[in-house]
């Protein structure tokens, strides 16, 4: 009785993220019968990798236990390709009408709800954001589908045009699937296409929130694109610099300008867009631990990006530098930053460490014959629906790739989730006693 009535009380699917979990579900399997049918595969196939590539598509993880170019069809990487499109915008887009429902008025607290998760700010309508989204998502899937498509054309004729599109969708939607068995590693069009790509899920991750404000007219940029212009020019700068360093005794970045362009391609895909332009299982474990916290980290909230976010990184370390000076508050770009912001920060960063590390304990019981480094980079990978793998994801057995689907599904909407649970409603004017600890 007191179970039924707490689960009554949460009201799980009435939530953001319990829509989405239902919205990204259903996607998973649509995809999969979709998948199932004859002319969507070259060879049979499982069926639980169909589940696993709908689930990482819809998903825009990125991880495959299948060759997407050459198991599939032009029907079946036509599905993959709708797939990641649907689920890069259901955060925004699907999810929102699932919520609210078609009929439907908007309650001022789902507009809370969801305003504050999309950080939309006081005066910007969220229809009007809705609708800068779709357009443009498709402006800029249609602009990059061209571009590649006049790039690749003498080499692919006609079939330029659906190769540039689905790179262009997965791209902008950090989804990491291409129609080249290695990724982008010998992809034709050399160093130009490379920084298309890195171009296009980095505008992807930045949230389209930020995007708006830069795009329309305002008279200043808001706090939080400010820290997600500058902090994410910082994390490419510092990336790039460090797998630099990581790898200079080692050809894998190749030579001359190259390396410049593999370093900063490695250190943007790893904030959750999942292609790889080198073998990165060949680079450093510097370089590999490196691009754990970096795929952990994440992109910008209400982009297409997943990992605790950029803005909850940055307030973290806005709170360390405010406990290593003694103050009780934080400070950030001349603005005062709220405690109770810093604690939930604190509290995602603690509950993604705690799954993080109950999978990573989980994977390496079900797959001890596998590389600890190697599982551990496929789980980090997975939760922060990056893509990237140490080349073990064909290796896992069933029961490994089912753990793997559900960790792509819960890094998929564990940030949505954990903001509701972390919102919460309002605390009563209570004050309990106060107490101290020793901490060090």
């Amino acid at each position: 009785m007191a179970i039924t009535h707490v689960v009554t009380r949460l009201k799980f699917w009435d939530t953001p993220g319990g829509a989405l979990l239902q919205f990204f579900v259903a996607g998973a399997v649509v995809g999969t019968l979709l998948l199932a049918l004859p002319f969507s595969r070259t060879t049979p196939i499982p069926l639980l990798d169909l589940l696993f590539t709908a689930m990482s598509a819809i998903t825009v993880t990125g991880l495959i236990t299948m060759d997407t170019a050459g198991d599939f069809t032009a029907f079946g990487q036509t599905v993959i390709a709708f797939l990641i499109q649907v689920g890069g915008l259901g955060y925004m887009l699907i999810g929102t009408l699932l919520l609210l429902g078609y009929k439907q008025g908007i309650s001022l607290r789902a507009q809370s709800t969801l305003g504050v998760t999309a950080q939309l700010s006081e005066n910007v309508s969220l229809f009007v954001l809705i609708r800068f989204v779709v357009l443009f998502s498709l402006g800029s899937v249609t602009l990059m589908t061209l571009i590649l498509a006049t790039v690749w054309w003498p080499v692919k004729g006609w079939g330029a045009l659906g190769y540039g599109l689905f790179h262009a969708i997965s791209a902008f939607n950090n989804a990491g699937f291409a129609l080249y068995s290695d990724s982008l590693m010998s992809v034709p069009g050399g160093q130009p296409i490379i920084w298309l790509h890195a171009m296009g899920f980095i505008f992807g991750g930045l949230g389209f929130v930020v995007v708006f404000e830069c795009v329309m007219p305002k008279t200043a940029l808001s706090i939080h694109t400010r820290i997600m212009l500058y902090g994410t020019l910082g994390m490419l700068l510092l990336g790039t610099v460090l797998l630099l360093f990581f790898e200079r005794n080692s050809p894998v970045l190749g030579e001359g300008s190259w390396r410049l362009t593999h370093a900063f391609f490695q250190a943007a895909t790893t904030r959750t867009a999942g292609f790889n332009s080198v073998d990165i299982a060949e680079m450093s474990h510097a370089s590999q631990a490196f691009m754990m916290i970096n795929m952990v980290i994440g992109a910008g909230p209400g982009s297409t990006a997943g990992g605790i976010r950029l803005t909850t990184f940055v307030l973290l370390l806005t709170g360390l530098v405010a406990a290593v000076q003694g103050r009780n508050s934080t400070r950030l770009l001349g603005r005062t930053l709220q405690v109770e912001q810093l604690l939930r920060a604190s509290g995602i960063l603690v509950l993604t460490l705690a799954l993080l590390s109950f999978m990573c304990i989980l994977l390496l019981a079900l797959e001890p014959e596998l590389s600890p480094v190697a599982v551990i980079f496929e789980v980090v990978s997975a939760l922060g629906t990056v893509g990237l793998s140490l080349g073990i994801t064909g290796s896992l057995g069933d029961h490994g790739k089912l753990l793997i689907i559900v960790i792509m599904l819960v890094g998929k909407v564990s940030p949505v989730m954990l903001f509701a649970a972390l919102a919460g409603r309002p605390e009563r004017p209570l004050r309990y006693a106060g107490g101290n600890l020793n901490l060090g």
